[in-house]
This record gives structure tokens, C-alpha cells and sequence, in this order.
């Protein structure tokens, strides 16, 4: 049976310090003031989902399959509240942490699921955020024209340009951290792997020593016997 991952035997220690880096920067920009005008947040509920989030992150379930499907859904649960009703403004960072965190959960198609979800989430995300840019700064006294700008909800060319070029970012992070944990965690395996044929050779070659050991000893024995039985024949015809 495999142990829950914890602080103590995370397979990977330096990205559990790197998961609580990328949450304390977002709640610090949680806490910023930025010139331009934001979607309708609520830094609190945003601060409290991060604490949620990271104190989750201190044990990963391993064994059962049920655990780990019901604390992925209650991750999720964190982030769509965080960012549908919160409107956190680094949501990248925590479902980057979310596909790294399921990379020691669950096998490739488990992964493959978890990193479709977070690009959706992520593009849905961007496509809101960039039609209330667009809807904003719409004139307000003259219609558009017919031939020249979008119809209304619509996002324009250039903002669906820095939508589509920040997806592929996003995506590229994603598919490069997957690549550097499953390599991490294959070298681990056969660290593992290579640890335990070790151990297992040297108990094959102390049995084979105590088998030698044994079998040297009977020899003695028989020889002794053996010499011993001459003696009382020679005493004998004596």
C-alpha cells in the first residue's frame, strides 16, 4: 500500500516549495490595486480559497481511487469558486498547480483529463475577461459601424490574438512541467526499481552464503564422523 504524499516524502520537494511560491503571488496580487478597471472580485473569498487550496496540497491521496477522485473534485470545486464567483485574477497559477499536483495522483489519462479541464477553464477565463475589456471600451454615443467593428460581445481581432497567443503559452507551460515531472518521476521509479533489486541480490547472496556456510559445516561434520569411525574400527582390530 502506498502512503499519502506529505511533506516528508514528496517524491519532489523543490515543486511543493515552488506550489507555495506561485499561491503566495497570487494572493499578493489578490491584494494590489492595478489601474485598470478588474471584473467584480472578492479578494477575501480569493484568500480564503487560496488558503483552502494550499493546505490541500500537503497530502496527496495514492491508494484508493475514490479519495483521489473525491479530493480532485473538491480541488476543482475550490478553483470554479475562486474563479467564477471571486474572479481571482492569477487563476493560471493555481490550475498550473492543480496539473502538477495530479501528476502524482493519477496515470497519463488521469493527467491528459486534468490538463484538457485546466486549458478549457483557462480559455472560457481569458474569453470573459477579454469581452469585458472589449464591452468597456466600446463608444457609448456612437453605434458602431456595420463593416468595420464586430457586433456587440464579440472580441476583436487584436484582443483574440493576445487570447489565443496566451493559451498557447498556457499550454506550453503545461505540457513542459507534465514532461519534467514524469521524467523526475520515472527516474525516481527506477531509482526505486534499482534500489530494491540491489536489496534483493543481497539477500539472495547472504542466503547463498549461509547455504555454503551450511553445507561446509555438514562436510566437517561427515569428515569427522567419518574419521571418527575409522578410529574405532583401527581400536577395534586392536
Amino acid at each position: 500500500m502506498r502512503h499519502p504524499i506529505q511533506i516528508t516524502n514528496h517524491p519532489i520537494r523543490f515543486l511543493l516549495y515552488l506550489e507555495w511560491i506561485l499561491l503566495i503571488i497570487t494572493a499578493l496580487v489578490e491584494l494590489l490595486k492595478l489601474p485598470f478597471p478588474p471584473l467584480p472580485r472578492s479578494p477575501l473569498l480569493n484568500l480564503v480559497c487560496l488558503g483552502v487550496f494550499g493546505l490541500m496540497g500537503l497530502r496527496l491521496p495514492t491508494n484508493q481511487p475514490i479519495y483521489k477522485i473525491l479530493y480532485t473534485a473538491a480541488e476543482i470545486g475550490v478553483i470554479l469558486l475562486a474563479s467564477m464567483v471571486g474572479h481571482i485574477r492569477l487563476l493560471q497559477l493555481m490550475l498550473i498547480i492543480l496539473v502538477v499536483r495530479n501528476c502524482f495522483i493519477f496515470e497519463f489519462q488521469g493527467r491528459l483529463v486534468m490538463t484538457g479541464f485546466a486549458v478549457i477553464l483557462f480559455l472560457m477565463r481569458q474569453m470573459v475577461r477579454f469581452q469585458h475589456h472589449a464591452m468597456r471600451h466600446r463608444p457609448r454615443f456612437r453605434p458602431p459601424p456595420v463593416f468595420r467593428e464586430p457586433p456587440t460581445g464579440l472580441i476583436p481581432e487584436r484582443l483574440l490574438f493576445i487570447l489565443l497567443s496566451s493559451v498557447l503559452i498556457f499550454v506550453l507551460v503545461l505540457i513542459v512541467l507534465q514532461l519534467l515531472v514524469d521524467t523526475v518521476l520515472s527516474e525516481r521509479k527506477s531509482r526505486q526499481d534499482l534500489a530494491q533489486a540491489n536489496a534483493q541480490l543481497r539477500d539472495y547472496a547472504l542466503r547463498i552464503e549461509d547455504i555454503a556456510t551450511l553445507q561446509e559445516r555438514n562436510r566437517i561434520a561427515r569428515e569427522i564422523h567419518d574419521s571418527l569411525g575409522q578410529l574405532k574400527n583401527v581400536l577395534r582390530s586392536h
